[in-house]
């Protein structure tokens, strides 16, 4: 049996990418996990995902600034060590950081493991037994080739929907006509593709409007996007 970790900034991050890993490649969703991580406190969301008794325990950490609280909280670190652990993934918003700084970042908290940006790499350690293992590690940002969020990767995906393209860009519009007057925090970073997001979900689903974000994220046909199918491309060698 193999133990796979990934850690997301919150819990939309999780929603989209439990729902993904269901939907595209066909993981289950379990009830509790064999690492025995539960949420610690209001910031933390864990769901834990199963296929061909292999384990993958997908955690949200709160957002981008709690990457560290969470590592130290849960003993990261110390996991890494003492338990089966196949592979760790990290999973990061760009937002306006280049990608050097975003991977001595993450680099920075971790002991005994490192991480390459957009790659698989394998990563030999001792275990508390001084026997040697190997880890594989994947740091995937987002988006990878601009500046934003998760928000910019759904409006990116929704785009190449061709039942969502119309009314995604008449939301994108709308939003933009907001900026100049009447809602100016909308031109802070992200605000504007957070606002977009909303949007367009409550919109498509005005019966369900005031449900979470997971309910919308079920609604859409994500295997259709080339750009989302590409940018989660590293999610196949998961589970193998």
């Amino acid at each position: 049996m193999m133990t796979e970790l990934i850690l997301v900034e919150g819990v939309s991050d999780v929603q989209l990418i439990s729902y993904y890993l269901q939907n595209v490649y066909s993981w289950k969703h379990e009830k509790e996990n064999i690492l025995k991580m539960v949420p610690l406190d209001d910031h933390d969301h864990i769901e834990n995902l199963s296929k061909d008794g292999n384990q993958l325990v997908l955690c949200g950490v709160g957002g981008n600034g709690r990457f560290s609280h969470f590592i130290k909280q849960h003993r990261i670190n110390n996991m890494i060590i003492e338990k089966e652990i196949a592979s760790i993934m990290v999973v990061t918003d760009r937002d306006d950081e280049t990608l050097p700084k975003i991977g001595r970042r993450i680099n920075r908290l971790f002991e005994k493991i490192t991480f390459k940006i957009g790659e698989w790499n394998n990563i030999p350690i001792e275990d508390s037994f001084g026997l040697r293992k190997v880890i594989d590690t994947y740091l995937l940002v987002v988006p990878s080739d601009k500046k934003g969020a998760l928000e910019n990767v759904i409006i990116d995906a929704l785009k190449e929907i061709q039942e969502e393209q119309a009314l995604i860009e008449e939301v994108i519009r709308f939003i933009a006509s907001l900026k100049v007057q009447l809602v100016p925090e909308l031109e802070q970073i992200n605000y504007a593709s957070k606002a977009t997001i909303g949007t367009f979900f409550s919109v498509r689903n005005p019966k369900h409007a005031m449900r979470s974000f997971a309910t919308y994220v079920s609604k859409i046909d994500w295997k259709k996007s080339e750009s989302l199918n590409e940018l989660f491309a590293p999610f196949a060698d998961l589970g193998r």
